[in-house]
This record gives C-alpha cells, sequence and structure tokens, in this order.
C-alpha cells in the first residue's frame, strides 16, 4: 500500500535519510525503532511532504506523493499525530474534530464512528482542548486524524508523557484501528509499548533503514534492540 523508495531527505546541508526505504502492508502496524536523531521522526514528516524528498520517491497505490503539495497528502487519506500532539488549545474538543472532518469533507456519523473509540471525550465536547489531561489531548489527537477515515496513520511517540493506564489505551486503539483496516507507523522509543501492538519493527539508524523484522524475531534476537536501540526487554 505504502511504498517509500530510497528516499534522501535533507535539513538545509546536513543529510537526515540517506536511501531510506520501506514498505507498511495493508492492515498492519509497522513499528519505527531507532537511537534518537536516527530519522524516524523525519521519515515521517517526508511521507506527509512537510520535508521535501530530494531523490527517491513515496507512493501510496499508484499515487506519488513525494510529488504532492502537502496539503494534498492527507486529502489522499493519510493522516499524522505529530509528537507533541500540535492542537488548538484554545478551540473545543468538538472544533477540533472539525477540522478533522473538513479535510476530507466528512461529516457527523464520522464524528460519531471516531468518539466511540473515545468515549471519554463524548463528556468533553464542550471543554477547550488545553484544559484536557495529557492522556486526554493524546486521545483527542487521535481522534482528530481519525476524522479523515484515513487508510494510514502515522503516530509520533504516541505514548510520551502518559501514565500506564492511557498507554493501555492508546494500544487498544491502535490494534482495533488494525481490526478495522487501518495500516499504522508507529515511531516509538519505549519497546515494552511497541511489543504487545506491532507486527513488524524495522530499525533506523543514521537515516537508513538497516532492517525490517517480525515482531516475533525480537523474542528470540535480544541483540537487534541492543544493536539499534540500545535497550533490551
Amino acid at each position: 500500500m505504502l511504498t517509500v523508495r530510497d528516499i534522501d531527505c535533507f535539513y538545509d546541508d546536513v543529510q537526515v535519510l540517506r536511501g531510506f526505504a520501506l514498505e507498511l502492508r495493508d492492515g498492519e502496524v509497522l513499528c519505527l525503532l531507532g537511537r534518537n536523531g536516527a530519522g524516524k521522526t523525519t521519515a515521517l514528516k517526508a511521507i506527509m511532504g512537510l520535508v521535501r524528498v530530494k531523490s527517491g520517491e513515496i507512493l501510496l497505490g499508484d499515487t506519488v506523493l513525494s510529488a504532492l503539495p502537502p496539503h494534498e497528502v492527507p486529502k489522499r487519506g493519510i493522516a499524522y499525530v505529530p509528537q507533541g500532539r500540535r492542537l488548538f488549545a484554545e478551540l473545543s474538543v468538538a472544533d477540533n474534530l472539525e477540522i478533522g472532518l473538513m479535510t476530507r469533507g466528512k461529516g457527523r456519523p464520522v464524528r460519531d464512528k471516531v468518539l466511540e473509540l473515545f468515549p471519554v471525550l463524548h463528556a468533553r465536547l464542550n471543554q477547550r482542548a488545553g484544559t484536557l489531561s495529557g492522556g486526554e489531548q493524546q486521545m483527542l489527537a487521535m481522534a482528530r486524524a481519525l476524522c479523515l477515515e484515513p487508510d494510514v496513520l502515522l503516530l509520533d511517540e504516541p505514548t510520551e508523557g502518559l501514565m500506564p493506564s492511557m498507554i493501555a489505551r492508546v494500544r487498544e486503539t491502535i490494534a482495533e484501528l488494525r481490526r478495522r483496516g487501518v495500516s499504522t507507523i508507529l515511531v516509538e522509543q519505549r519497546v515494552d509499548a511497541v511489543l504487545p501492538v506491532a507486527d513488524r519493527v524495522a530499525f533506523i539508524e543514521n537515516g537508513r533503514n538497516r532492517e525490517t523484522v517480525p515482531v516475533e524475531a525480537l523474542r528470540t534476537d535480544l541483540d537487534l534492540l541492543h544493536r539499534y536501540v540500545g535497550v533490551g526487554v
């Protein structure tokens, strides 16, 4: 479904991604693991068109995403929840969701379906987003993205700063989206948050995808985690 073919990306003169490649299969959760500065967030931004691809290409089916302006990428069915959530803090929960709905012209039935995943937001629709707890803000950021009815969801550090109960809720939501056919790329630092939900893991080092393995392989080869992330399980 989503194919990244040997892309190079730069910030000014500094190259961050070097021949980076991956393939996201239909209905799978693919986790990107690597040390800080490895290029994980840049890979997501490149898919969204927020970082220019200097060479190589990114495709969704037959559509060359890397040839589109950034505002056109979400309209093709790719939703992005950036690190730090980036909510409109002064707007209500309902208004934040409405912005998500507007991206692809969706309406109230889609919002209602999304809120089934996040029942806590039902009681918060008129509350300012900036007054929500950290966990509730993460739920809202994911809900806003899902108002696009995406085929592909990009999540950057969704469990950062959350208490264990909220981390579990994020995992449950990702698993439910997989059951609904949504393909997800998940950037995480917490290995324990990844293993219960991922299908495959791609290890990024110095801007390259060094190795992509089924998640089960991490159970039998802990050296992979030590080599690319520096931690065990």
